[in-house]
């Protein structure tokens, strides 16, 4: 719960400072830049690890309530 937390803080910020949402990556035929690359890199890796994280919030949240 609380890496759930921080994370929702996490993009939050991201999303507050612009880098949350596509800041249009240019015409046809330009390379996008390094900050649409980040972005691009940093929303797929939100996207990938959201059901890990879910996982792994899950397992210790039962393994403190076994374990206290």
């Amino acid at each position: 719960m609380v890496l759930g937390f921080f994370s929702h803080v996490w993009w939050f910020w991201c999303d507050t400072v612009g880098w949350g949402s596509d800041q249009g990556i240019g015409g046809f035929g330009e390379e996008p830049g390094i900050k649409a690359q980040l972005t691009n890199l940093i929303r797929s890796v939100r996207t990938v690890m959201r059901v890990p994280l879910i996982a792994v919030n899950s397992i210790t949240i039962v393994l403190l309530l076994l374990f206290g």
